[in-house]
């Protein structure tokens, strides 16, 4: 169920139209029930966050570097997002068995 409330929460963030940095922090506290491969994304996908807000006026102004940040920080979430609900997925059947 834990993962399902990340996924869920992460779902959210990932398809909604706005993103704030503030969202994150709204998954953080799953982050301990993910794998290794996860929380690395996870934490990646924080850390990308922080360096793109920390050059929002160049990410106004389209600078190539920054935005292949933002774009970045994107698939990082997506690829999470994808992992997770497989991994998820995956519980699920071993657990009927």
């Amino acid at each position: 169920m834990k993962r399902l409330a990340f996924i869920i929460i992460l779902g959210s963030i990932v398809l909604s139209n706005t993103f704030s940095p503030q969202f994150l922090i709204w998954a953080a506290p799953f982050v301990a029930f993910l794998t290794i491969p996860e929380i690395l994304m996870f934490t990646g996908a924080s850390s990308l966050t922080w360096i793109y807000f920390s050059y929002w006026d160049d990410l106004i102004k389209l600078y190539p570097v920054v935005t292949n940040v933002l774009i970045a920080r994107n698939i990082l979430l997506v690829i999470l997002l994808v992992t997770s609900i497989v991994i998820f997925l995956i519980e699920t059947i071993k657990n009927r068995e």
